[in-house]
């Protein structure tokens, strides 16, 4: 299968799961609420952002190891561009997710903080339902994509330090 189906396929898949489960989660943890303010919102979506990434990474890089071995998908040709860039990230499945997270969830409480600034006070929960479905639906692509790539990137380095 080709890289890019391959990525495409694999990152569908865990954006559909985690559009499920978190909004499940979202839910459950803010039922009893009518509004949840964006104090709380920032706190979800960073523990969120890092859970998800380390859980994604966990799954997807031994998926991406297993159809490797299998023949699915191949380490070859020239990477994507950004799997240049990921290249350089730990290639361990809990140093890759853990990182990941952090950025993504220090980003997000930047962006979040930035929007309260300009006057969101916070979300209805079903407004915060819908956000952390679209949310988590994106972030699992994203995050399987790239660690999809940089589990590549490793392959190829490997296959070129022994020369096969």
């Amino acid at each position: 299968m080709p890289v890019t189906s391959y990525i495409r396929k694999q990152g569908t898949i865990a954006g559909i799961i985690n559009v499920v489960i978190n909004s499940l989660i979202t839910w459950l943890g803010h039922r009893r609420t009518g509004f949840v303010p964006l104090g709380g919102i920032v706190v979800d979506v960073a523990v969120t952002s890092i859970l998800l990434s380390l859980l994604v990474s966990l799954f997807a890089s031994a998926g991406v190891r297993h159809d490797l071995e299998a023949g699915r998908v191949r380490a070859t040709g020239e990477p994507p561009k950004a799997g240049r860039a990921l290249s350089r990230l730990p290639a361990r499945w809990w140093a890759l997710g853990l990182l990941i997270g952090l950025g993504v969830a220090v980003t997000a409480a930047v962006v979040l903080r930035l929007l309260g600034a300009l006057g969101l006070s916070g979300l209805s929960l079903a407004g915060f339902v819908a956000f952390m479905a679209v949310y988590t639906g994106l972030l699992g692509y994203a995050v399987t994509r790239w660690v999809i790539l940089r589990q590549l990137a490793e392959r190829r380095a490997c296959t070129a330090a022994t020369g096969g």
